[in-house]
């Protein structure tokens, strides 16, 4: 019986609707890749980080110990549907071994994707601004906040020269477009706010 289904399965991913469907990923996500990679080299690269401000430009994020590892991201998630898409245009004719030999491959893109903008986005940042450097600086609430120091929101503060977006917690709820002061940074993560009287 399983082997039934497994021989079922293997010539399906074998056969002409799955063969393009790999072509279709493999020529959709290299495009789209291409043209999320040449939108970076001109400046448009924070597709990943969709944080603009009023005037539209890109948000910049602080080096403050929450620049978290991301592995899904526009940019790893074309990745892995391009590699995935040609693996399964090499390999798709073996079936099912050749499915999860593209898997693997889109996958292991995917977290080499992931790696890099981690690692380029520290470097970015590092050493450009720290903690101590937003306390008493001004700014906007940009993602409103419940206040009662529970649950965060982001505001936006001017510093070093670039716009930081920073998660903060308040005690009292903030809507968004609130003018606030940064008071003290909470736990090295979170920044407590005030409003600007």
């Amino acid at each position: 019986m399983i082997d039934t289904i497994l021989s079922e399965v293997g010539n399906f991913l074998a056969g002409a609707r799955a063969m393009m469907m790999y072509w279709i990923l493999a020529i959709a996500g290299t495009v789209f890749f291409g043209i999320v990679c040449i939108l970076s080299l001109f400046g448009l690269g924070g597709i990943d980080h969709p944080d603009f401000d009023a005037d539209g430009s890109v948000l910049d994020h602080a080096d403050t110990g929450y620049l978290d590892f991301k592995l899904f991201s526009l940019r790893s998630i074309l990745a892995f549907l391009t590699v995935f898409g040609w693996g399964g245009v090499i390999w798709g004719s073996r079936g099912i071994s050749g499915f999860l030999l593209a898997l693997f491959c889109g996958f292991l893109t995917m977290l080499i994707t992931a790696s890099i903008l981690y690692f380029t986005m520290r470097l970015q940042y590092s050493g450009n601004v720290g903690t101590k450097d937003f306390i008493g600086r001004s700014g906007t609430v940009y993602l409103s906040i419940p206040g009662g120091m529970a649950e965060t929101g982001k505001v936006v503060v001017s510093c070093g020269g670039a716009t930081h977006e920073l998660p903060a917690v308040a005690e009292e709820p903030l809507p968004t477009g609130t003018p606030i002061v940064v008071v003290k940074s909470v736990d090295g993560r979170h920044f407590l706010v005030k409003k600007t009287q």
